[in-house]
């Protein structure tokens, strides 16, 4: 058996034999080797292959894989974690699965570097090597999406689907980004608390499948970089066996920001290429939301509760294939409190994820304009049983207890 040397120890299993004409799956849980606390969003993956999964906020997981592939093996990457690698072969037919993977050994940058190195110029150079790093060619990312609606006390919906994302970068077209519906599903707890009705995203599904191949983001696109004051860390860190600088940024003082972020960055030491990015809207900002860049997600309200928006959450992450960089998944939290005539305050969260499974070329004419997704409000309804059986041989994310109406 081939051990890499961050994976400390593994117990894995939970090939559950021959379905779906010649699949096989592995089930489990991602765990962090020095607390034993659950690695959430790892990405699992056949190594060489351009597919995978990937497991939820518990680290819980479901691989299936073509029976052709039993002999390679699979590799589990999680950023600030080293990979773990494990031959399929090896693995028995049982019923629970167990990772654990090592924390990377964090290396010290040199002080002479960190005293000539500009941290904003860094990040410059980060989005000026993104038509380098990722693809400039057509590609069609195959993905899993999860939009959620929920309470303190349940969660109300769930909207799931297999999509196509294609992306046409270079491209002179209106539609450089097309989102195509393969498969989907949701399910709904009734009866929806008054104030609730119409609170969500118009097509969120269009929010998390963006990705850098089409330009930096707005926020930080060209003088935009200046509202913003970055530091970097003194500590390298990892991601997918790769050292990465590790930088945090806010609104730079004494200037106006719109929509202000505070967050992280995390830049490939080698490529330059940006991998991961995670920010909250300021306290300040998340005010602001509301009637700017959320606005079309309170258009559609019924109720005359107060609204006031708590919290803003992104999380983007990349992952690197044969030299280049394609988003391995997206999150949007958002956090409203709701305050109706004498009620106490309800705060509602919807939360949108997308999850690559899939990289492949294009010719660009994968997803045809009048097969665009336009909503996921008209996904098929579906009653229990609420189970994995619906999607077959595709790869989806694990939902949480907390994710099931």
């Amino acid at each position: 058996m081939k051990r890499f040397s961050g994976l400390f120890f593994f117990v894995l299993s939970g090939i559950n034999g021959a379905f779906a004409q010649g699949y096989q799956q592995i089930k489990g849980q991602v765990t962090d080797h020095s607390t034993g606390k659950p690695v959430g969003f790892a990405y699992v993956s056949i190594s060489g292959k351009a597919w995978g999964t990937l497991a939820n906020a518990e680290g819980r997981f479901l691989l299936k894989y073509p029976k052709i592939d039993a002999q390679k093996e699979m590799e589990v990457s999680a950023a600030g974690f080293q990979n773990g690698v494990v031959a399929l072969r090896e693995l028995k037919p049982v019923d629970s699965a167990a990772v654990s993977l090592e924390p990377v050994v964090r290396p010290e940058l040199p002080v002479s570097f960190r005293r000539q190195t500009d941290a904003r110029l860094l990040v410059f150079s980060a989005l000026k090597s993104i038509p380098a790093n990722f693809q400039a060619t057509p590609t069609v990312l195959t993905g899993f999406y999860r939009e959620t609606l929920s309470t303190d006390t349940a969660c109300w919906y769930v909207r799931e689907a297999t999509l196509k994302a294609e992306k046409l970068p270079n491209v002179p077209t209106e539609l450089p980004e097309k989102v195509k519906l393969v498969k989907g599903r949701q399910l709904a707890r009734h009866p929806l608390p008054k104030m609730l009705e119409g609170y969500a995203f118009p097509n969120g599904a269009a929010i998390v499948t963006r990705s850098m191949e089409l330009g930096p983001p707005d926020y930080f696109d060209g003088d935009n970089l200046n509202d913003y004051a970055f530091r970097l860390d003194s500590l390298l860190t990892g991601c997918d066996n790769r050292l990465a600088y590790r930088l945090t940024f806010e609104p730079a003082s004494g200037r106006r920001v719109r929509a202000a972020r505070k967050g992280e960055i995390l830049i490939d030491t080698a490529s330059r290429a940006i991998v991961r990015i995670a920010y909250e809207f300021t306290p300040e900002a998340a005010g602001e939301v509301l009637k700017t860049n959320l606005k079309s997600v309170f258009d559609n309200l019924t109720g005359r509760a107060k609204k006031e928006v708590k919290r803003v959450a992104s999380h983007t992450h990349y992952r690197q294939f044969k030299g280049k960089w394609y988003l391995q998944d997206s999150r949007l939290v958002l956090e409203t409190q709701f305050t109706f005539a004498n009620l106490s305050p309800t705060t509602a969260s919807i939360h949108l994820h997308f999850g690559t499974t899939e990289y492949a070329k294009s010719n660009g004419q994968v997803v045809a304009e009048t097969e665009v997704l336009l909503t996921t409000e008209n996904l098929p309804k579906q009653r229990v049983p609420y189970d994995d059986r619906y999607w077959g041989t595709a790869n989806t994310i694990p939902a949480t207890a907390d994710e099931k109406p």
